[in-house]
């Protein structure tokens, strides 16, 4: 039997944590710009979030670690298996039912291979999901796969509108949980008893979501979510987690074979080997993992964002979520009725109030650059996002500068 890091996947959501894993971050009072030490008003977390002070370090262990030893990092030892679990709690999720990847997207495109989406088993989604994920089912169309999109009005989805287009052939259900267009959440309780009351599985992008908002995997009863590192994770770029709920796992079929899914090989190639065929033995992993991992992920990006969810799971999602209301409050309550029409629903509790106003880029791009404010700008649209280091005069610079 040839034992290397192929027989490794049996152990890989035990593995311990390298020395580089994170040691802990404690947060701050809200607002904290203490462990955000960027310059300027920074007001687009939702295009991705500063990192703090603890992910940094992290980071800088991680790659101290690798310069002082080359091995100190290894399939036996390495900083998945923290952010991994992390991560679960935060989502209210086991630890076996997520598996590693590389993006969002990448989780989103692996779900619909894995759940044979094409002729015959069509998805249904909104015109808020994520605009790449419109046009992978854009592409999904063009290969016969039956595809619906439900409208928007008032920058909401209406729940209804989804259930029309849901058809005995649709097989999944897949939107944005917190839309980047427009910070509109979906009920996902309620999308979820619907869609699956009609027979179809249900996917959430939560990449705007997780860590910004409460999710709660198993009481939603959502049966696919992913979510990258880089926004509201306070992450780096390059790694993603898939939430895969384990009572859909024999829905699923494999649909890429790497290393991290070998359980166990024997190889019949080499000297005093065992014969027998040369492609050798195999026994493949079965959960989350052991369907979806395929490589070595990036155990860097993992080591940081395990430092940014141990301060988010110290400050609590809630207590975010509650410094950041009123931010969002002031910015629907300023802007209204000064020349910018509001995207984002009245109300709204998610991380990310979005307005239309014509020629938005043209108008304020080099505006706000000169007073040192960061927000999203496009065509005539902006998008506004405030996190734990913001404070009530960051969004009273903001509007003074939009609307003088």
């Amino acid at each position: 039997m040839r034992v290397s890091r192929r027989g490794l996947i049996g152990g890989g959501a035990a593995l311990l944590p390298a020395v580089a894993d994170a040691a802990g971050a404690q947060p701050g009072t809200l607002p904290d710009r203490v462990s955000f030490p960027f310059e300027g008003v920074y007001l687009d977390a939702a295009f991705t979030h500063p990192l703090g002070r603890f992910a940094a370090a992290a980071g800088s262990a991680y790659v101290a670690a690798r310069l002082a030893e080359p091995q100190a990092v290894s399939p036996r030892q390495n900083p998945r298996r923290g952010a991994v679990e992390r991560f679960a709690r935060l989502i209210n999720a086991a630890p076996a039912d997520i598996a590693v990847v590389s993006s969002t997207l990448e989780g989103e495109n692996l779900i619909n291979a894995a759940l044979g989406v094409g002729p015959g088993a069509g998805v249904v989604t909104d015109v808020l999901h994520y605009d790449a994920s419109l046009v992978l089912y854009g592409e999904q169309a063009k290969r016969g796969a039956p595809v619906g999109v439900a409208p928007q009005k008032d920058g909401r989805v209406d729940l209804a509108d989804i259930a029309r287009l849901i058809t005995p052939q649709t097989r999944l259900v897949a939107v944005s949980l917190v839309s980047s267009v427009t910070g509109f959440q979906h009920d996902l309780t309620e999308l979820c008893a619907m869609a699956h009351a009609k027979g179809a599985l249900v996917y959430a992008d939560i990449v705007q979501a997780a860590g910004a908002v409460p999710i709660d995997v198993k009481a939603s009863g959502v049966d696919f979510a992913a979510c990258g590192t880089y926004k509201w994770l306070m992450g780096d770029f390059g790694t993603a987690f898939l939430y895969v709920r384990p009572d859909r796992l024999d829905r699923l079929k494999r649909v890429e074979v790497g290393w991290r899914q070998v359980r166990r090989q024997e190889s019949h190639a080499l000297p005093f080997e065992p014969p027998g065929p040369l492609l050798g033995g195999y026994e493949l992993a079965t959960g989350a993992a052991g369907l979806f991992e395929v490589s070595t992920p990036a155990w860097g990006a993992l080591a940081v964002v395990s430092a940014s969810l141990d301060y988010i799971l110290a400050s609590g999602v809630d207590a975010i979520a509650g410094h950041r209301q009123p931010l969002v409050d002031r910015l629907q309550e300023g802007l209204r009725g000064r020349g910018f029409e509001p995207l984002t629903p009245r109300g709204s509790r998610s991380p990310i109030v979005a307005f239309a106003v014509k020629d938005a880029e043209a108008r304020f791009a080099a505006r706000l650059k000169a007073e040192g404010i960061r927000i999203s700008t496009y065509d005539h649209r902006i998008r506004i996002s405030p996190s734990v280091y913001n404070r009530m005069d960051d969004v009273e610079r903001l509007i003074a500068v939009l609307t003088r």
